[in-house]
C-alpha cells in the first residue's frame, strides 16, 4: 500500500466526530436526565420577595410579578411533565425534548430568581439535556425510523461528537469554577480558613470529614488546594489518557462534599461518574457485542 492510500484510508477529525455507535449511552444518559427532572419538578421552594442585584438567569428580564405568579410556576411545571413523558416514551421527537428542555431551565431560573441563595446543582444536567436534544434533533429522523422498526437497540445513532461534547462541557464547568476561586479570591482561597468555617457552621457534626477538617488547619489547606487544582484542570478531560484521572479527582472533590454537607450535588456527581469515567465505552462495547452475538445466533 503506498503512502497517499494510507492516507486517504485514514479518516479525518471530522469523520471522527460524526462515527456513530449504538444509542446505549445516550438513552442511559436521556433517562437519568428525566429522573433529574422529575426531582426538579416534585422541588417545593418559598419564593421571596426583594431586590435583584444582577441578572441570574434566562428569566432575568421577566417582572417581579410574573417571577412570583403561580401561574408562571405551573406553567414551567406543566412544561416539563408533558415534555418529560412524551420524550420517555419516544414520542413528538424532537420537539418533546426541546420542550423539557424549556420546562427544566425556565423552572430552575423561577428558583434561581425568587430565592435569596442559588446553588449551581441544577446547571451540569440542565446542558447536557441541551446537548442530547440536539442530538435528537440532528438524528430524528434516523431514531424515528428505528423505533418503528423495533431495531432503536440495534442500530448506531448516537455520533461520537454527542458524547465527546458532554465531556468537554463537563471539563470546562469545572475549570469555569476553580478559575472563578482564582479570579476572585487569588490563591489565598486555599488558606483553610473558609473551609473550617463553612464546616463549623453547616457541617454534618456525625461525618468523620468534618472532624478531620475543624481538628487541622494543615489538612483543610491540602483540602482546599487539590479543590483548586482538580477544578481548574477539568478541562483536561478532553485528552482521554486524562479522562479517567481527572474523573476520579473531581469525584474525590464530590464524596468529600457529600459526606461534609447537605449540598445537593449529586447529579453533578452522577454524571461526572458517567462521562469521564470508561462507562460510555464498556456500555458501548457490551451493547456491540451482545448484538453482534444476537445476530450470528439469527443467521443461517
Amino acid at each position: 500500500m503506498t503512502q497517499s492510500s494510507t492516507i486517504l484510508s485514514t479518516p479525518s477529525w471530522q469523520d471522527s466526530l460524526c462515527r456513530r455507535s449504538l444509542p446505549h449511552f445516550g438513552q442511559l444518559i436521556n433517562w437519568l436526565l428525566l429522573a433529574t427532572s422529575s426531582v426538579l419538578l416534585i422541588w417545593s421552594f418559598e419564593p421571596h420577595l426583594g431586590d435583584r442585584q444582577t441578572p441570574t438567569s434566562v428569566l432575568s428580564w421577566m417582572p417581579q410579578a410574573w417571577l412570583h405568579s403561580a401561574i408562571t410556576i405551573w406553567l414551567c411545571r406543566g412544561m416539563l411533565a408533558m415534555g418529560g413523558v412524551l420524550w420517555f416514551f419516544n414520542r413528538g421527537l424532537p420537539w418533546s425534548c426541546w420542550l423539557t428542555t424549556a420546562g427544566f431551565t425556565a423552572l430552575w431560573s423561577l428558583h434561581v430568581e425568587t430565592t435569596h441563595n442559588t446553588a449551581h446543582i441544577f446547571n451540569l444536567p440542565n446542558m447536557l439535556m441541551v446537548i442530547q436534544s440536539l442530538w435528537v434533533t440532528f438524528e430524528a429522523k434516523e431514531i424515528r425510523a428505528a423505533i418503528k422498526a423495533g431495531r432503536y437497540y440495534q442500530t448506531p445513532l448516537m455520533p461520537r461528537w454527542v458524547f465527546l461534547t458532554g465531556v468537554a462541557y463537563i471539563g470546562l464547568f469545572h475549570t469555569a469554577a476553580g478559575l472563578t476561586k482564582l479570579v476572585y479570591s487569588g490563591p489565598g482561597w486555599a488558606n483553610g480558613v473558609s473551609l473550617q468555617l463553612w464546616t463549623h457552621l453547616w457541617g454534618h457534626s456525625w461525618a468523620p470529614s468534618t472532624w478531620l477538617i475543624l481538628s487541622s488547619r494543615t489538612f483543610t489547606r491540602i483540602l482546599q488546594a487539590a479543590t483548586l487544582v482538580i477544578e481548574t484542570a477539568g478541562v483536561l478531560a478532553i485528552f482521554p489518557r486524562l479522562r479517567p484521572w481527572i474523573g476520579l479527582g473531581i469525584l474525590g472533590f464530590y464524596a468529600g462534599v457529600l459526606l461534609t454537607f447537605d449540598y445537593g450535588f449529586h447529579f453533578n456527581a452522577l454524571f461526572t461518574a458517567l462521562y469521564l469515567l470508561p462507562v460510555e465505552s464498556w456500555l458501548t462495547k457490551r451493547a456491540e457485542q451482545r448484538v453482534a452475538a444476537a445476530a450470528s445466533t439469527h443467521s443461517p
